[in-house]
C-alpha cells in the first residue's frame, strides 16, 4: 500500500456534485502541498513550539466553523449541506497538516479521533483514519542517515533491495520494503529523527496542563495515569523493547489460531531500526472497499476478539488495536503489526482484572473491583449517581460478554452509548482510576470500533469463556 495522493483522496467522501470542493483541483493541490511541505521538515522537539502548533490548531479548527455558522445564515438546506461537508474537510486537512509536522504524541491523537466512528463528522473520522498508517513520510534523505547512524550503512548497501517510497508511515515512524540479501522479503520501520525529544516534550506540557488539579482529589490519579503514558511512549520510541513485546505475543498464538505476528529479524534492528517479516495483505479500508461477505467479517472480528482477550488474559494487552495495525490476509489469517504499545501488568494489576472476572460471573463483586483498581472511593459508593453512572459504564463495556448467543456490533447506538457515557462521567468528574486503566479502557474503545467498522455479528461470549478457561488453567486459579 502506497503513501500517496489517490489513497488520501480515496479515503475521503464521494461529492453530490463536479462543482463540489471534494472533488475539485484545490483540494487536489492541497493534499499534494500537504506531503510536499512535511516531507523535509524534521520533528520540532521544543515544548513551547508544540504546544504553540496545537494552540494554533485549536484556533484554526475554530474560526472554520464560525465562518460556516456565518455563512449558513443566508443559505438554503441544499448549501448549507454543502458547507458543511466542506467545513469538516477542510478542518480534516487542516488537522492532517499539524498533526503530520508534530508527529509522535500529537499523531497519536489524531489517530484516537480517527477510529471514532459515528461520533464526529464523517469527513474528518474518514481522512483522519489514514494517520493510522499513511501519515505524511519523511523524505528519504532524512531517512538514510537513521540508517546510516543505526546499521552502519545505507540502505542499498545493507539491503539487497530498499524501496525509497514508504508503505506505510505513522506517529514514531515510516516503514519500507526491502530483501534481505539472504532472500527473505521485510518489512523495516525507521523511526523519525527526534522523535524521542519530541514525546518528552509533548509529555511536559501535557504535565503542565494537568499541574492547576495538583490541589484537586482527581490529582493523584491524574499524575499516575500521566506517568502511565509516558512510560508507554518511551516504551513504544524503542525498538528493542518492542521486538521482545513481538517474540512475546508470537509465543501467544498456534498455527490453528490463524494468527500471523512478524518474525524480527535481530541482526538488522535496533532501538530505532526494526526489521521484521513482510505481512502481504489489505488493512482494513481495503478489506471493506472489497465488500466482503458477513461470513468472512465475522470470521476475522471473531480472530480479532479472541487476540484481544488472548492477549488480555496473558497479562499482555494491546493498548493500540487500531485498523493500521491489522492486515487481513488473502487465506483467512490476521496479521498483527506495531507492539510497541504493549501493556504489562503488574501482579497487583493482575489480580485486579481477576477480581474483573469475578464481577462478570458475580455483580455483587462490584464494590471490591471499584475500589481495588482506584475507581471509587468509599465516599464514592454511597454516591447513588456515582454508582448509576459507573455500573452503566461497566455494563457497557462488558455487556456483550454477558449476552449468550450473538452479539450485534453493527448497531452504531451501541458505540455512541459508550463515548455518551464517558463523556458524562468526565463532566462530572468520575474519572479516577489506576494507572492500568489508561491504556485498557483506549483499547477497549479501539475494539468496540474495529468490530463496529467491520459490522460484526458474533458470539463474544463463547470466545471470552473460552479464552478464560485457558487463562485460569495456566494460573492455575
Amino acid at each position: 500500500m502506497k503513501t500517496n495522493i489517490s489513497d488520501l483522496l480515496a479515503s475521503l467522501p464521494e461529492a453530490e456534485s463536479e462543482s463540489s470542493v471534494l472533488d475539485s483541483e484545490d483540494a487536489q493541490q492541497r493534499l499534494k502541498q500537504i506531503f510536499a511541505d512535511l516531507a523535509f521538515r524534521p520533528v520540532p522537539v521544543h515544548s513551547i513550539h508544540r504546544l504553540w502548533t496545537l494552540g494554533e490548531l485549536s484556533t484554526q479548527i475554530t474560526l472554520a466553523y464560525l465562518a460556516r455558522w456565518v455563512r449558513g445564515w443566508f443559505a438554503d438546506a441544499k448549501a448549507k449541506q454543502r458547507q458543511e461537508m466542506e467545513t469538516n474537510l477542510s478542518v480534516a486537512l487542516t488537522i492532517i497538516h499539524r498533526l503530520g509536522y508534530l508527529r509522535g504524541a500529537a499523531t497519536k491523537l489524531g489517530q484516537m479521533f480517527g477510529n471514532l466512528p459515528e461520533v464526529i463528522p464523517d469527513q474528518i473520522v474518514s481522512t483522519l483514519d489514514t494517520l493510522h498508517s499513511e501519515a505524511p513520510p519523511m523524505h528519504f534523505s532524512l531517512i538514510r542517515e537513521m540508517v546510516r547512524n543505526e546499521l552502519g550503512g545505507d540502505p542499498e548497501d545493507i539491503f539487497a533491495s530498499f524501496d525509497k517510497q514508504p508503505f506505510a508511515a505513522a506517529s514514531i515512524g515510516q516503514v519500507h520494503r526491502a530483501t534481505l540479501k539472504s532472500g527473505e522479503s521485510v518489512a523495516v520501520k525507521i523511526q523519525y529523527p527526534g522523535i524521542g525529544r519530541a514525546i518528552d516534550a509533548d509529555v511536559r506540557n501535557l504535565m503542565a496542563l494537568i499541574f492547576p488539579m495538583r490541589l484537586t482529589r482527581q490529582w493523584e490519579s491524574a499524575k499516575g495515569q500521566c506517568t502511565a503514558i509516558q512510560q508507554m511512549l518511551a516504551e513504544e520510541a524503542d525498538y528493542v523493547h518492542e521486538a521482545k513485546n513481538m517474540k512475546e505475543v508470537r509465543a501467544c498464538f498456534k498455527p490453528v489460531d490463524r494468527v500471523v505476528v512478524p518474525a524480527v529479524f535481530e541482526q538488522y534492528s535496533t532501538a530505532r531500526v526494526l526489521t521484521m517479516e513482510y505481512l502481504s495483505g489489505p488493512h482494513l479500508r481495503g478489506f471493506l472497499a472489497a465488500n466482503p461477505t458477513q461470513a468472512k467479517r465475522n470470521s476475522y472480528a471473531s480472530i480479532i476478539y479472541r487476540v484481544w482477550c488472548r492477549m488480555c488474559f496473558a497479562y499482555l494487552s494491546h493498548g493500540d488495536p487500531n485498523p493500521g495495525n491489522l492486515v487481513f490476509m488473502e487465506d483467512g489469517r490476521l496479521g498483527l503489526l506495531d507492539f510497541g504499545c504493549v501493556q504489562r501488568f503488574t501482579e497487583e494489576e493482575r489480580e485486579q482484572i481477576r477480581r474483573t472476572d469475578r464481577y462478570l460471573s458475580d455483580p455483587s463483586h462490584f464494590p471490591e473491583v471499584l475500589l481495588a483498581g482506584g475507581l471509587a472511593t468509599k465516599k464514592d459508593l454511597d454516591n447513588p449517581d456515582f454508582m448509576r453512572l459507573t455500573r452503566e459504564f461497566w455494563q457497557w463495556s462488558f455487556g456483550p460478554e454477558q449476552i449468550d448467543g450473538v452479539f450485534d456490533f453493527s448497531n452504531e447506538s451501541f458505540f455512541k452509548k459508550g463515548i455518551e457515557l464517558t463523556r458524562d462521567m468526565a463532566a462530572k468528574r468520575y474519572t479516577a482510576a489506576a494507572p492500568m486503566y489508561v491504556y485498557l479502557s483506549r483499547s477497549t474503545f479501539a475494539l468496540r470500533a474495529l468490530l463496529l467498522r467491520l459490522g460484526a455479528k458474533i458470539n463474544v461470549r463463547e470466545i471470552h469463556q473460552e479464552e478464560l478457561a485457558l487463562r485460569r488453567a495456566r494460573d492455575g486459579r
